[in-house]
């Protein structure tokens, strides 16, 4: 269900395609291969039209494809449900991305990143970090659910390992957004990790509430599900105006510095990201 957000949090929805985009519906992703093809178009289109909806994406698809190598190595429990995991995990953001495009309803934690794509005070960093927190926060837990098929105890292991890959991803993003502010590598050397030090986001804390959805999903009847996702729904979507406008004054400046000393287009940033 898409619910209104206050004007303030919002950029005018800005993104439309003049030549129709065609993603396969989740439904009929067979493959992690045809989400990897869906990714790749929305990256292309991106590039062309040098949109930020194109960050997100670039990081999804390296650790898509990553998880498509530990699948294939035997590094999981249950090859075959992970693949069904990965499929029903990316399709919610697919379709998300789909109905938004096309101005139809979305939930309202992807309705926030993807209309904020437009918004120039945010960081290449905050543009992830929005993608990230709809995605682990409300669609990891959901997706994760549905592949357990009411028992999530015997996919615990494996949704462990795709968390870790996860966080290696990020970590490993983190080093390829120093070549878009270079001043990152130093933050990093002196904090640690910039996102959790800053108190944006923390990838612990998103894998240990998405786990706990598992769980209160799993056990819920059918009439209850609902009701949990949409109230899981509404406090990711408020966390992402946290993402947006963080509370805290030092955070704004430090944010606003880093927007300023950016390099590159962005076409060139989704590159970097990519590659």
């Amino acid at each position: 269900m898409l619910v209104v957000v206050p004007e303030k949090y919002v950029t005018k929805h800005l993104f439309t395609l003049t030549i129709p985009l065609t993603l396969l519906s989740p439904s009929l992703m067979q493959s992690i291969d045809t989400v990897v093809e869906s990714l790749d178009k929305i990256i292309t289109t991106s590039l062309e039209r040098s949109n930020t909806l194109g960050y997100f994406p670039a990081l999804y698809r390296r650790v898509t494809l990553e998880v498509k190598t530990a699948i294939e190595e035997s590094r999981f429990d249950n090859a075959e449900r992970m693949e069904k995991l990965v499929i029903i995990f990316a399709g919610r953001y697919i379709d998300a991305y789909k109905n938004y495009i096309n101005t139809k309803t979305c939930c309202r934690s992807w309705y926030i990143a993807f209309n904020n794509a437009q918004n120039p005070s945010l960081t290449v960093l905050q543009h992830l970090l929005l993608g990230m927190n709809a995605h682990i926060s409300l669609d990891l837990g959901i997706a994760a659910a549905e592949a357990a098929k009411n028992d999530p105890l015997s996919i615990k292991s494996d949704f462990i390992l795709i968390n870790k890959i996860l966080g290696d991803k990020i970590n490993d993003t983190q080093s390829r957004l120093t070549r878009i502010f270079t001043p990152l590598g130093l933050i990093d050397r002196l904090l640690g990790s910039i996102d959790e030090k800053l108190s944006l986001f923390s990838i612990s804390y998103a894998r240990d509430k998405a786990w706990a959805q598992v769980l209160e999903l799993s056990l819920a009847d059918e009439s209850r599900k609902q009701q949990i996702i949409d109230e899981r729904d509404q406090a990711v979507s408020d966390f992402a105006i946290h993402l947006i406008h963080p509370p805290k004054w030092y955070l704004h400046l430090l944010l606003s510095f880093v927007r300023l000393l950016e390099k590159g287009t962005i076409p060139s940033r989704i590159k970097i990201l990519a590659q």
